[in-house]
Formats: C-alpha cells, structure tokens, sequence
C-alpha cells in the first residue's frame, strides 16, 4: 500500500513524487511513456534525441520555485550553461536581444523602440513582476474554496494584495496605451508573442499583473541544459525507486478507504492519488464523474496546442550561433492560427543533443486546434507538409544563416501527434491562458470532488511553465502534508 500514487511524470506529476518520497512517504510514479518530462521531457528517434518542446530551463536560483525544489531535495542539478541572450526576438526590420542582464535589456528596447519614457515604464514592468515574485511564497497555499485560509492571506498580506489589485485588472495592452500613448504594430506584436509565450494570451486579454512576469522571463536566469531536457526529470527522479515507465493507467477504483490504481501492467493501491492530468480529462480514469470534465471543456474553451517541427541541422562551424530565436512574422499562419514560433537549438559542445556536428533544432508554434479536426488522412498529411514549408520559409527570411546548413530528419508534430503521446485532451498544451475571463477568480484549483484525489499540472493554480505548474506543486502538498520548510 502507497501513501501516494501519482500518476503521469511530466514537470507536475514529477516534482509531487520527488517531495513525497523526501519526506517519508510511500510513493509511486506511475508514467505511460518510455522517459518522465511529458511535453516538457526529452525523446528519441532512430539515434537522435530532441526536447519535445521549443523551451528554456527557468528558476534554478535558490529563491525560485524549481531551485527551492532541488535545495529542498539535497539532489546534484543538471548540467547547465546560463545564458546572456535567453532569446532573439524578429519583428518587423527588428532583431532584439532579449538580455538576461536588465540594463542591457532596457537599452536594446530603447534602441529598437523610439519611446521617450520607455525606460522608466518599462522599470515599472520590472517593480510589478518582482512584487509577485517576492510575495509568492507568502500567499501560497490559496484555494478561493476555503474562506478561512484566504481572509488568513489577505491578512498576513493586505499591503501587497492592495497595492497590486489594480494590475490583476488592467490588461496589458491598457497599461501601455496609458504609459506610453499610441504605438505601433511592431511594438504591439513584440508585447503580444513575448507574453504569450508565457500566458498563452494576447496583451489585450492578459492583465499586466501577469504580463509583467511573461515580459520579464527572459530576465530571469535562463538556462541550456545539456543532454536535454530530460535531464532534469533524471536529476529530480534520483534513484527512480518506485518509478514505473511504461505503465498506462486505465482506471482509478475507490474501494472502501483506499484507491485502487488500475494500469495496463498491474494495479497499484494508496491512500491517495496524484493526477498530473487536466482539468479537461482526469475523469476519464474516474468512475461516475465525467460530467466534471465535460463542464470544464465548455467553461475553459479558449485553449491552444502545438505544432512543432523537429529536424537535425548540419552546422559544425556553428554558424548558427544563439540558442533560440522568437520569429513574429506578420502574416497569420493559416495552418495554426498564430503569427510566432520559437526556435531552440543545441549547443555544438552537447555531445547528447548535438551528434556528429549536427544540431538538434525544435520550432514550436501556438496552434488552434480546431485546424487540425475533422481531416482525411490524406489531408492531415499535406496540411503538414505545407504547415512545415510556411514555417521554414518564414525561418530562412528572417534567420538566413540556417539556409547555409544543410536539414537533415524533418519530423512534423500537430495536435494529435501531442494528443497521442501526451493524452492530453485534443492535443492541448500551456494549460489554462492567463486571461481576464479565467484569473484572478475563476481559475481552477488542485482539489477534485472525491476526497484524496488531487490535480498538479499547468490547468490548475496558476499553471504555465516550470515555475507556475511547481508553485501549483507547493500549493496543494503545503495544504495536504507538513512542507513548510520548502519556502524557507
């Protein structure tokens, strides 16, 4: 008998497990691929490997979510380079660095937008993001269900929740029309694709609250991991003791006081469940609660996917010399809906990623998924094929140093591709967008209506990348089990 079965190891599912098994519980890992990472992990094909998403590794500092995790776990971190330039952003004439160093970042934006006081707004985006960031740990645990706990946080917190009130509700595009007066459409695209990244919303829908921390990421410490991504689920995994890959759950039973844990290889019991599931399907391993989920599709349909290309890139003299690339492009790609992708590329000294001088390189796009339902076979495949062409053609305009490599093992991954590998509901990804009809009170939190089954993963509080899904970690395992020394 487990104390914990928790099932699916992407960022969520896997962060849960490594703080259960640190502090004495029993604790299962149950995950239906062949590695942990889920959307966020590393695969292979025939002999290479490649990130399954176009990202960067954010927060290792020791005063960020995933670095409190690996402080906390006494566990050695991956092997990683940070980076001065996280990202090179194309829109218009433009080619931006996204420095890590704000000083730097501020003058590259004054230098490529003609705003007097664009520094001195642009610092105001920098006192937002970091007053969330210094009040986080302080406001976690949260659940709007629970009157008692949250008049205890607005207590404990009035100062920061009142003196912030007003940018959870202002959206971002307001607060730069009211700053900065009118602007262009280079600059309104720059603000767009940088907080979608990040919100998986446009500044007109996000509020700036929440757009400052997408503005800000790339000033975050930002880092390569080397051998991949899934470097870090391995470092988080330790031992892999209890580590079950491969094992596709099938159905969760609740007999008598405990969960039964029905997979395709054998069934596992706990007093309690972990689902690194969404929000859209966790009931389909439950019994009589479909409605749930089918509520939840109609009243959080403003979702995304992707579609990402994978390919290996013959460069040994390294003339593709950043590590990722944000391409805005003004026409609206028929085949996804957007106007950006997000390259990565390996390092040249990655002896993992980067195999006999030839790169491995992940383009990663938002994409409705509504393009990609409905369609033949026949039709599936050539709206791939012409996906692949508008996005390569739109990368060698922009970045022409790629057409002087040779592209070698061209793989094209749609809404289904991450529907099928990831289970997730039609291919979703980014979980919830960070918008004004969902935040700050409707966005869903880890409980479920059985009691001892819970949810981790970027659909639930507050989601979004490797920081929001291990904040979402901390806020439901701080209300379940004693880990308050984690924040501290």
């Amino acid at each position: 008998m487990f104390d914990y079965v928790v099932v699916g190891g992407g960022i969520g599912g896997t962060v849960s497990y490594a703080i259960l098994k640190k502090i004495g519980k029993k604790v299962a890992l149950l995950e239906k691929e062949s590695y942990l990472g889920g959307c966020s992990g590393t695969f292979k094909r025939k002999e290479y490997l490649y990130n399954v998403g176009a990202s960067t590794l954010v927060g290792l500092q020791d005063h960020m979510p995933l670095g409190k995790v690996f402080k906390f776990l006494n566990l050695p971190k991956p092997m990683v380079k940070k980076l001065e330039v996280p990202m090179v952003v194309f829109v218009g004439d433009k080619a931006i660095k996204r420095y890590s160093d704000r000083e730097k970042a501020v003058l590259e934006l004054e230098n490529n937008f003609n705003f007097k006081n664009l520094r001195s707004v642009w610092q105001k985006v920098y006192s937002i993001s970091d007053a969330n960031w210094q009040n986080i740990y302080n406001v976690i645990p949260v659940n709007y269900k629970n009157p008692k706990l949250l008049f205890k946080k607005f207590a404990e917190n009035y100062r920061y929740l009142l003196k912030t009130l007003s940018y959870q509700f202002k959206t971002s595009y307001d607060f730069f029309k009211d700053n900065l007066g009118d602007f262009d459409e280079d600059f309104k695209d720059f603000l767009d694709n940088q907080i979608l990244m990040t919100s998986q919303g446009y500044s007109r829908d996000v509020p700036i609250s929440v757009g400052s921390m997408g503005l800000t990421y790339p000033n975050l410490d930002n880092y390569y991991v080397y051998g991949g991504m899934g470097k870090v689920f391995d470092c988080l995994a330790g031992d892999y003791k209890n580590v079950f890959l491969k094992h596709k759950v099938i159905k969760i039973k609740k007999v008598k006081d405990f969960f039964q844990v029905i997979t395709d290889k054998e069934v596992f019991e706990a007093k309690n469940v972990i689902l690194n599931k969404t929000i859209w399907d966790y009931c389909d391993l439950l019994e009589d609660f479909k409605d749930i989920c089918i509520k939840n599709r109609k009243k959080y349909s403003k979702i995304w996917s992707s579609l990402t290309i994978y390919f290996n890139l013959e460069d040994r003299n390294n003339v593709v010399d950043e590590y990722h690339y944000q391409i805005i492009h003004k026409d609206i790609n028929p085949y996804t809906g957007s106007n950006s992708f997000f390259v990565s590329i390996s390092d040249k000294e990655d002896e993992v990623l980067t195999k006999d001088g030839e790169k491995s390189v992940i383009i990663s796009t938002h994409c409705k998924i509504s393009f990609w339902q409905d369609l033949s076979k026949q039709e599936y495949i050539e709206k791939k094929e012409k996906a692949k062409d508008f996005i390569l053609n739109r990368l060698f305009e922009y970045v022409p140093k790629f057409k002087d490599c040779k592209i070698k093992n061209v793989m094209v991954g749609s809404p289904k591709t991450f529907q099928r590998y990831t289970g997730r509901y039609n291919g979703t990804v980014g979980g919830i967008p960070l918008i004004k009809d969902y935040i700050p009170f409707k966005y869903p939190f880890n409980f479920t209506p059985i009691k001892g089954v819970y949810l981790v993963g970027d659909s639930v509080f507050p989601g979004q990348g490797w920081p929001g899904v291990i904040i979402g970690v901390l806020n439901l395992l701080l209300q379940i089990e004693d880990i308050d020394e984690i924040l501290h």
